[in-house]
This record gives C-alpha cells, sequence and structure tokens, in this order.
C-alpha cells in the first residue's frame, strides 16, 4: 500500500513539474502550447544522446534543458509570435508541430523503447518498504521547483514583469515592461 502511495506522489510530483510549464506559458502568452510534451520528449532524447556518448549526468541534464529551450524558443520566434492575435490558430500550429517532431522523433530512434540508465540507482529503506531512491529524489526536485518559480515570480525583476504581463499586458506594456522579452524567455 505504501509503494501505490509513493507511486502516486512521485507521479504527481513529475506532472506538477510538466503542469507548472504550462501553466507559465499559458498565463503569459495566453496560448495553450499543443507541443510542450514535444519538446520534453527532445529534451529526452538529447539525454539519451548524451548517454549514448557516455557524457556525465551533470552535462546530460542541462543538455536536456537547453535542446528543448531551444525548440521552445525557435518555436516561439518563428510560429507563434505571429500567432497572439489568433489563440486557436496557435493551437493548431502547436498541435500541428507536437505531430512533425514526434514523427521526426520516430524517423530518427525508431518505434522501440529506448531506455537510459537513471543518474541515480539503487533503492531507499523507508517505512519498511524498499523504494527507488531516484523516484524520491523526483519528489524533491519538484518541491525545488515548486519554491524555484516561487522565488523567480516574486523576487526577480524578470519575474515581476512575468507576473505583470500574466495580470495585464497592456497596462504592464504601458508601465515599460518588454512583453515580447518575457514571451519569448517564458516559451523557451
Amino acid at each position: 500500500m505504501l509503494t501505490v502511495a509513493l507511486d502516486a506522489v512521485t507521479t504527481a510530483a513529475m506532472l506538477f513539474i510538466i503542469a507548472a510549464g504550462l501553466l507559465i506559458v499559458f498565463g503569459v502568452m495566453k496560448i495553450i502550447n499543443f507541443a510542450h510534451a514535444a519538446f520534453l520528449t527532445v529534451g529526452a532524447y538529447a539525454a539519451l544522446v548524451g548517454a549514448q556518448l557516455s557524457l556525465p549526468w551533470f552535462l546530460i541534464l542541462p543538455l536536456a534543458f537547453v535542446a528543448g529551450a531551444i525548440c521552445g524558443g525557435v518555436t516561439e520566434i518563428v510560429i507563434v509570435r505571429r500567432l497572439y492575435k489568433r489563440p486557436l490558430d496557435a493551437i493548431l500550429a502547436t498541435w500541428g508541430l507536437g505531430i512533425v517532431l514526434g514523427q521526426l522523433i520516430t524517423l530518427m530512434f525508431g518505434r522501440e523503447v529506448q531506455f537510459v540508465q537513471a543518474p541515480i540507482s539503487g533503492t531507499v529503506h523507508l517505512f519498511g518498504v524498499d523504494y527507488s531512491a531516484y523516484r524520491l529524489v523526483m519528489i524533491v526536485a519538484a518541491v525545488m521547483v515548486g519554491l524555484l518559480f516561487t522565488g523567480l515570480l516574486n523576487g526577480t525583476r524578470l519575474g515581476l514583469s512575468t507576473k505583470a504581463v500574466i495580470m495585464n499586458e497592456m497596462l504592464a506594456q504601458g508601465l515599460g515592461v518588454d512583453s515580447s522579452r518575457v514571451r519569448l524567455i517564458t516559451f523557451a
């Protein structure tokens, strides 16, 4: 029973990390990004390539993040920027892009399941149950992402600008906030 509860908590932690990104993008841009999962997949396959090249994990994780962020930034500049006033078209464009990226990944890596050795192996004995140390670290990572987002949004100029754009973009622009810069950083 405890294993099922821990599985639920770790799955919720991973979903929180993904949902936090979607929430920020939607809040700033008022656009639902259907390519978000494809960007995560690009990052995952960048990690796979890094692992196949025998890179250490402290290089693989930033590589995965940068690969996904570059896809997001290029998408915002090339596709989404032209569609801010047409949110339904933006939904269709990001949905189509997600399909295209998925098919490109399938062409490059095939349909078989790809495995990467977890950066943290082993189990932790917790309340009479042996549980994956990696999955427990994911809970800590989700809490850290939540705290980082809170600190970023409340304690930095970029965070305050992002909150201003989320609340009232026209007023934020009138106060000198460059909403296009906030959008690019947020989408990436």
